[in-house]
């Protein structure tokens, strides 16, 4: 039984491989990523309480940021997505928003909090990552 069920996750994963597009997006505050006939436009960082990285802090903090979907130039919503400090990859809720087929991470926010800087919020830049499972 435990073979069956290795060979058959191979099996799965061999095909995953053939039917994953995946796309990656970077935006600064205010600008919008296009992707299967919608718009993720990065609004606002709400918070930035990321521990900078030049300090040793007993709690990491996280980051909240504001995102708005549209469809057609209509709104679909807004989503506040918060992000720990130390997350490399986040998936977000925003695929309520696209098809059952995607997931979209939040990669990073950037720039990273240091005590030397303060980040004005031109600064701010989003990396996302969309993949996409492909029907047969």
């Amino acid at each position: 039984m435990v073979l069956s069920l290795f060979l058959f996750a191979f099996s799965a994963s061999a095909q995953d491989e053939a039917e994953i597009e995946t796309y990656f997006a970077e935006t600064k505050l205010g600008e919008s990523f296009n992707f299967n006939e919608r718009i993720i436009r990065f609004k606002e960082v709400l918070v930035d309480s990321r521990c900078p990285s030049d300090v040793t802090c007993v709690r990491a903090g996280e980051a909240k940021i504001l995102v708005e979907i549209f469809k057609d130039e209509k709104s679909l919503g807004k989503e506040i997505i918060t992000l720990g400090a130390n997350v490399n990859s986040f998936k977000t809720n925003l695929a309520k928003f696209f098809e059952k087929e995607l997931d979209i991470e939040i990669l990073s926010l950037s720039p990273y909090p240091k005590t030397s800087r303060k980040i004005e919020a031109s600064d701010y830049q989003l990396k996302l990552k969309v993949t996409k499972r492909l029907e047969n």
